[in-house]
């Protein structure tokens, strides 16, 4: 009879040895740091916008907002402007866009006022414009990237200006940027334009910078491209 209870009370001390195990077990998983379970935030064409440490001696100006933002700046001290730009995003959101995002990095305040609705659109110190608009789905994003259509001002008129001043453009991968990709710099007397227009995912990308190094305008597209996610 001993040897029988004794062989019977075994099971038990194994599974309540083998509870205590699991129990401490789910403990420690619990009791994780929570940072380590954190998922990463979906992109937002704010958060891929050009930031302030992709662009070296530049300051962030005040023209940068979302695209609500620029069309009620221009509503309230470029009427013209507004109603050109406000009917070209209308047409981009029929055809699919979200939300857009319009960063502008400038060397000086008078950099920044050049792109301001009462400014003169000459920068003389050096400025940096990125423009980057969210699509509903990557194939949208590819269809309008192909389409060459144009929004505050982006579009394939820089493409057509870097060809008439003799410069140079580079299409594809061998951009860096992705199949869909171009990259162009050129210069008149007394300024250089460069420039970067790509797809990616669920986004377009447009910068141009003006008066700036070309390595300049190079890093700060790369950077874009890598917060694309």
């Amino acid at each position: 009879m001993r040897n029988e209870a004794r062989a019977a009370v075994l099971p038990v001390s194994v599974r309540r040895v083998f509870l205590v195990f699991v129990l401490a077990a789910v403990t420690a998983v619990a009791c994780q740091p929570a940072g380590r379970a954190t998922i990463a935030k979906p992109a937002t064409p704010e958060s891929v916008a050009i930031q302030p440490g992709d662009v070296s001696g530049l300051q962030r100006c005040s023209a940068s907002g979302d695209v609500a933002a620029v069309l009620s700046s221009e509503k309230s001290h470029n009427r013209l402007a507004y109603d050109l730009d406000a009917t070209e995003w209308e047409q981009w959101r029929q055809q699919g866009a979200s939300d857009a995002y319009l960063a502008v990095y400038g060397r000086t305040g008078a950099d920044c006022d050049a792109v301001s609705t009462s400014g003169t659109g000459a920068p003389t110190g050096g400025l940096m414009v990125g423009l980057i608009v969210e699509f509903k789905s990557e194939a949208i994003a590819a269809r309008t990237y192909g389409s060459n259509s144009t929004l505050l001002g982006f579009g394939p008129r820089d493409i057509a200006f870097i060809k008439l001043v003799g410069g140079s453009l580079m299409t594809g991968s061998n951009t860096g940027l992705g199949p869909r990709s171009v990259i162009g710099s050129g210069s008149v007397p007394g300024s250089t334009y460069d420039l970067a227009f790509w797809q990616n995912k669920l986004f377009n990308s447009f910068l141009i910078a003006y008066d700036l190094p070309s390595t300049d305008a190079q890093v700060a597209a790369n950077d874009v491209n890598h917060r694309i996610r």
